[in-house]
């Protein structure tokens, strides 16, 4: 299998004034960890003018670590990576000392540590995570499910749902399905509108199992406002970003989420991964399990 290289530019920039910083991701899979990894630690440093990032993809080889290593030497890069196996792990450190690179290599210690106190040698195969086994085809029929039960539709199917998002337009109800789809957990998300009244098998449902998303009502409306600005509306002449429209909108929805006794939880200015790790947790807390965990 040949190498695969990604190239992004953190921003335009970055591009046109050349980055003060290269950053290489190198995996012997996707490098889909180390760039989560890469990204989260960029967001302490406000760099998205300034660095760039390139994946190299498929490096299961020593042979295929030379010209990516000249090529960090010729940009100064760095070079992140995870790479499983050791063979190929320990190449890359000798290229790196010869080159005087610098190395952040996320997988190996890991490894290390593990195989010490295990007493087994770890297996070296890149993309184990991506087995397809059980819990990746429970995350396929989850996402199908989540598509399917998008912002209310099917809503016959909500009684198969292990988790039901609840809110008004704009508090990532759609993400948050997806999100916990992609752990393997059916989630559907229905919207509340002052005007259409909930369907009625979500009455049906056990409160625990139910989440309810709410927002402060300033944030709300800039992020309305916003979000029309992006599709070339004027937010001044549309009443789905006015302050008593939001304000009505967040008092109904509230007012549905406190009769049914369901899980609140307030997303403002929260990331997505925060608000689905309480979800999580407050269903551990209920007992609730899932298949995929």
């Amino acid at each position: 299998m040949s190498t695969s290289v990604d190239y992004e530019v953190f921003s335009s920039n970055a591009e046109r004034n050349g980055p003060k910083l290269e950053i290489f991701i190198v995996s012997d899979f996707t490098g889909e960890t180390a760039e989560t990894v890469t990204r989260a630690a960029l967001r302490q440093f406000n760099a998205r003018d300034i660095v760039a990032l390139r994946r190299f993809r498929s490096v299961d080889t020593a042979d295929k670590l030379i010209n990516i290593c000249w090529q960090a030497k010729e940009h100064n890069a760095i070079i992140v990576c995870t790479l499983v196996s050791q063979s190929v792990r320990e190449a890359l450190m000798h290229y790196a000392q010869d080159m005087d690179l610098k190395v952040i290599d996320l997988m190996g210690p890991t490894l290390d540590i593990i195989s010490e106190r295990l007493g087994v040698a770890p297996k070296g195969t890149p993309g184990t995570q991506h087995i397809l086994d059980e819990n990746y085809y429970r995350r396929v029929k989850a996402l199908e499910f989540s598509s399917t039960c998008d912002d209310g539709a099917n809503p016959n199917l909500l009684p198969e749902a292990e988790v039901v998002i609840i809110g008004v337009s704009r508090t990532c109800k759609t993400p948050l399905s997806m999100y916990l789809a992609n752990k393997g957990i059916r989630t559907a998300n229905v919207p509340l509108v002052p005007e259409l009244a909930p369907p009625e098998e979500l009455f049906s449902l056990p409160s625990g199992r139910i989440i309810g998303l709410m927002i402060q009502e300033e944030a709300l409306c800039k992020i309305r406002r916003d979000r029309l600005h992006i599709i070339g509306l004027d937010p001044q002449k549309a009443q789905y970003a006015q302050q008593g429209r939001v304000s009505e909108e967040l008092s109904y929805a509230l007012g549905i989420m406190k009769s049914m006794k369901v899980k609140i939880i307030d997303v403002t200015g929260r990331a997505l991964e925060e608000t689905a790790q309480e979800v999580l947790d407050y269903l551990h807390e209920k007992g609730y399990t899932f298949a995929a965990e």
